[in-house]
């Protein structure tokens, strides 16, 4: 029999639980509640025992007057044990009993993979999928695309178990560890805001989103995201900053530094002194035309300069990066490199077991349009994780017959309107 959980209770079994993930916590279920859903967070005991639970979203569809319902990223459950699957399923479905359908998309792996995205066995969780079409979920299938799922399907993870940051470090591709070395000479610090200065975040989010063609959110949304992971530490709002000051101190030294040692080659006519005195006056022009970039910059924008920024879950097992954000004329100084691996420092500092890159697609060719995007998160050794997919239990045909024909209809409207503000954007 499903039961309603106290948030005490719900949140204790799945924080660290083997499936859990931020959806499944009653943080995400406050958070959606202020966008227009109602959440319940709902357990099934056996003997008293809970043996499985579920985070549920429902918002009640008008014309139809019949809810529909989401399980984001659930349910919590051993999806092996087919016995248990089976009782809960079906407590669920008495439990929805007149609504119009669930969905779920467990964080269950279906194969194992490689950074490459190559299988490493052939082994697959396909029994755990038949089993839930068995008990009359329809799959949404094998997907390697975005928007054909509520939530990606593939994922690029990082594996911190037993690591340290020099083997961390070692395992990287050698540009993701040349790059991640250079982005420590720019004077960048790392930053953690707070509501106080999310519109910074979420000018930096309006920039890449324009950049990277696609819709972002209101300022509203992070900020009640902020409000509702913040309380109980699980969400990180980061700021990359450039320090103008330190960093042209730094440069002013290095300039020092090798001008001297090209005052030491003066006399010396080998021709490896040659060589070494030319590599080391084009590191010095290269200095000095940075400094002058640089005091142009402070000029223009002040002694401190937001570059960067990330929005970071810190819940469970594993510290995940939701959004990332840059502003295109500091990206050749690698401030996302910086970003993510100061953030892969803390998840090791504070026993996070992974760094959880988010979304990727299961398209693996460099013809592929988003092949730059995964590229950079294999760099740094992470892991391609594929789910086993997304799933929907019809409670009512007819009901959903009716959904399917309005929310055609919707999206033909949104389209029309995105189409429309972009037009007036130009």
């Amino acid at each position: 029999m499903i039961e309603q959980l106290t948030e005490q209770e719900f949140n204790q079994y799945a924080e660290y639980h083997l499936c859990n993930t931020f959806f499944q916590s009653s943080y995400w279920g406050k958070l959606k509640q202020s966008t227009g859903w109602n959440y319940e967070l709902l357990g099934y005991k056996e003997d008293g025992i809970l043996r499985g639970a579920t985070l549920l979203l429902s918002k009640k569809i008008p014309i139809i007057n019949k809810k529909m319902y989401y399980a984001p990223r659930g349910f919590l459950l051993h999806y092996e044990n087919a016995e248990l699957v089976q009782k809960f399923v079906l407590a669920m479905k008495e439990y929805l009993k007149g609504g119009i359908f669930y969905k779920i998309n467990p964080y269950v792996d279906y194969r194992l993979r490689n950074s490459n995205g190559e299988p490493t066995n052939n082994e697959t969780n396909e029994p755990i999928v038949l089993n839930l079409k068995k008990l009359g979920f329809e799959h949404n299938g094998y997907t390697i695309t975005y928007g054909t799922d509520l939530e990606p399907r593939w994922l690029s993870v990082l594996d911190l178990k037993e690591k340290t940051e020099e083997q961390l470090l070692k395992e990287m591709q050698p540009n993701t560890r040349y790059s991640i070395r250079g982005s420590y000479k720019h004077g960048f610090k790392l930053t953690e805001i707070d509501d106080s200065r999310m519109s910074e975040f979420k000018e930096l989010m309006l920039h890449t989103s324009e950049r990277r063609g696609f819709i972002d959110r209101p300022l509203r949304y992070y900020q009640d995201m902020y409000h509702s992971f913040a309380k109980e530490d699980k969400i990180k709002v980061m700021l990359v900053e450039l320090d103008t000051v330190s960093y042209l101190q730094e440069l002013e030294e290095e300039i020092t530094n090798l001008k001297e040692k090209i005052a030491k080659l003066v006399d010396l006519t080998t021709s490896k002194a040659t060589r070494m005195k030319k590599e080391l006056e084009f590191e010095l022009a290269h200095r000095e035309k940075t400094i002058e970039e640089i005091k142009d910059l402070k000029e223009k924008n002040g002694e401190t300069i937001v570059v960067a920024g990330g929005l970071f879950m810190t819940y469970g097992t594993q510290v995940l990066s939701l959004f990332g954000c840059s502003y295109r004329e500091y990206m050749k100084w690698n401030p996302q490199y910086f970003l993510n691996f100061e953030m892969i420092k803390y998840a090791l500092q504070h026993g996070f077991e992974k760094f959880n890159f988010y979304g990727i697609t299961g398209e693996f060719s460099k013809d592929s349009p988003n092949y730059g995007l995964f590229d950079f998160k294999r760099g740094f050794n992470a892991d391609v994780v594929e789910l086993i997919g997304e799933f929907t239990y019809v409670l009512s045909p007819i009901a959903n017959q009716c959904y399917q024909r309005l929310f055609w209809v919707y999206k033909k409207v949104k389209k029309m309107k995105n189409k429309t503000e972009k037009l007036f954007k130009k």
